[in-house]
């Protein structure tokens, strides 16, 4: 049984890691090392880490310097890249095992934990949408689809992270998983989908606000780079996720309506906003 490496980025999760590391701590394979990098938290982030049996790593730079930093730390054959707001299902860590023999990545299907509230019923919806677009032929294009690889060999996330212009690493907040899946499926267009695996606690509107606000105003970062186009611009307007059955699509498209406006605004007013986190 070769040895899987979840990686988890946090910055004050103190709310949200305790789902996400019981449910690691459920998984029903037994080889198991997790991560948590973080980037100075000031609540209990990583004393509850600590107390889950995760190895704690400090991260100096954002939440792109915390993946490769977790990637670098790692000494599993695979690699899990989880985020503090997911919940794996007791069996995924063992069912990606058993399926990446055919593959060089895995997307983990994911489904929403909470749908009360407008915003919760929103994402949902999204997801609900994507889940549905396997079959398409755009549907694994890091630069079409939506959701994106968390399961990899780790060989190809160490071509991934090679490709990636190195002075964009400590600096990039939004469009980080998005530059390592593109840059995967530039090696290799065998990914996979793992049915059924995740759940993502969906946020309320201040949480959606601060995020993708903070996201926004991270974009200057990036603009001189070539993922600018590819994630930016050509990735559309979300016009892809209109379809059937109508009610979500509708609901998908004011969700993504919404976050564009909330990262265009971050964009164009939160650059000023001091965004590194605070050190201890």
């Amino acid at each position: 049984m070769p040895l899987v490496s979840i990686t988890i980025p946090s910055y004050n999760s103190e709310k949200m890691i305790p789902f996400c590391l019981e449910g690691v701590s459920k998984q029903t394979y037994p080889n198991i090392e997790t991560l948590v990098i973080d980037s100075h938290s000031t609540d209990r982030t990583r004393d509850i880490a600590a107390k889950f049996g995760a190895k704690v790593i400090e991260c100096e730079g954002k939440l792109l310097a915390a993946r490769y930093l977790g990637y670098k730390e790692s000494k599993g054959k695979y690699v899990a890249l989880v985020d503090t707001d997911q919940i794996l299902k007791p069996n995924t860590i063992e069912k990606a095992v058993a399926l990446i023999n055919d593959y060089d990545m895995l997307i983990f299907e994911e489904h929403s934990y909470n749908t009360k509230g407008f915003i919760p019923k929103l994402c949902s919806a999204s997801k609900q949408m994507v889940n549905a677009r396997y079959a398409k032929s755009y549907a694994f294009d890091p630069t079409k689809g939506a959701n994106l690889a968390r399961f990899f060999k780790k060989e190809i996330l160490e071509k991934a992270f090679a490709a990636i212009p190195q002075e964009l690493i400590p600096s990039t907040i939004h469009g980080d998983h998005d530059m390592i899946s593109y840059e995967s499926y530039r090696i290799s267009q065998r990914v996979g989908v793992l049915e059924d695996a995740i759940y993502a606690v969906e946020p309320g509107w201040r949480t959606l606000w601060r995020r993708y606000y903070r996201y926004g105003a991270s974009l200057r970062t990036i603009k001189k780079s070539y993922y600018w186009d590819l994630f930016m611009r050509k990735k559309g307007s979300g016009l892809w996720f209109f379809g059937r059955p109508i009610s979500l699509g509708l609901q998908t498209l004011l969700l993504t309506m919404i976050v564009k406006i909330i990262v265009k605004l971050g964009y164009y007013f939160g650059h000023k906003i001091v965004i590194e986190p605070k050190k201890k």
